[in-house]
């Protein structure tokens, strides 16, 4: 499958939305959730009451600790697997070093490593975790939504444009994010917290050509990922600069559901550029 400039752009702003932005104020603490071992899946699974469901599509738990809060610009992307976002307790109370098990972050289990239903330091009983409040969805959320609050991103059109003498050139992408909030108060808030990190910055590009932070069975991705910024000609790392960055609110009717109750919607350019013909042979 090729490879292109956009699809690495288009990756690396959901992966930068969910992964490295939202994580700073918009994800949830659960402490004492029991696990419940399945026979049929081989793994202990925590067991949920509340709304909204991490099991949702674009949730999960947080696979990456924090980033710096206090960066304006975050130059690069989180690479290495969480160290303080998920804890797993025995039967009384003891904490199980995370050599023993691997966690299955889309479904929220824990797996003991070689099989069995124990470790070293007692059986897995209850888990401490941080999920993710907002669900993170590429594209729109369709007729079978996951519960609000929602962050749908759209790519809605682009061009490419002359950037300087000689073969360097200019992309220009058109986005929309259509947020679904549970009220009011969270629209307006996830809003100006999203409008805000967009306005006058710029991302790297990363090249996830060799793999995303999870693996398809929803464990991380210890063999192939990176988070390696894409590399220009030259040795420049790639970047992306967000352009007319704008938001509405969108006055819902009385008749409309709850889902579009309290909706906005932030609309953006972003550019990139190319210096030469090669860009290690993406297009």
């Amino acid at each position: 499958m090729t490879a292109t400039l956009m699809k690495m752009e288009d990756m690396s702003l959901i992966h930068w939305i969910k992964e490295a932005l939202l994580p700073l104020k918009w994800v949830e603490k659960v402490n004492n959730c029991p696990l419940v071992y399945s026979n049929n899946r081989a793994r202990y699974e925590a067991q949920i009451i509340w709304l909204p469901n991490f099991l949702d599509e674009g949730r999960g738990w947080v696979y990456f600790d924090n980033v710096d809060p206090t960066l304006c610009v975050f130059f690069t992307m989180p690479h290495t697997e969480q160290t303080t976002r998920i804890s797993v307790y025995n039967e009384v109370g003891g904490l199980i070093s995370p050599t023993h098990y691997t966690i299955n972050y889309r479904d929220g289990a824990i797996l003991v490593n070689g099989g069995g239903l124990t470790t070293p330091d007692g059986t897995p009983t209850t888990v401490n975790f941080t999920q993710h409040y907002v669900s993170v969805m590429d594209g729109w959320p369709g007729t079978e939504p996951p519960d609000a609050p929602i962050i749908a991103i759209q790519t809605e059109n682009f061009d490419k444009q002359p950037f300087q003498l000689g073969g360097g050139r200019k992309a220009v992408r058109r986005y929309s994010i259509h947020i679904f909030a549970t009220s009011s108060s969270e629209r307006d808030d996830l809003t100006e917290f999203l409008y805000d990190a967009m306005f006058n910055r710029h991302i790297p590009v990363i090249d996830y050509r060799s793999g995303e932070p999870l693996n398809y069975d929803g464990t991380f991705n210890t063999t192939t990922y990176s988070g390696t910024t894409l590399v220009m000609n030259d040795n420049d790392d790639a970047l992306f600069y967000f352009r007319d960055v704008r938001a509405e609110y969108i006055n819902a009717r009385p008749d409309w559901s709850d889902l579009n109750r309290w909706r906005s919607r932030i609309t953006f350019t972003v550019e990139s550029y190319r210096d030469g013909l090669d860009f290690n042979a993406l297009l």
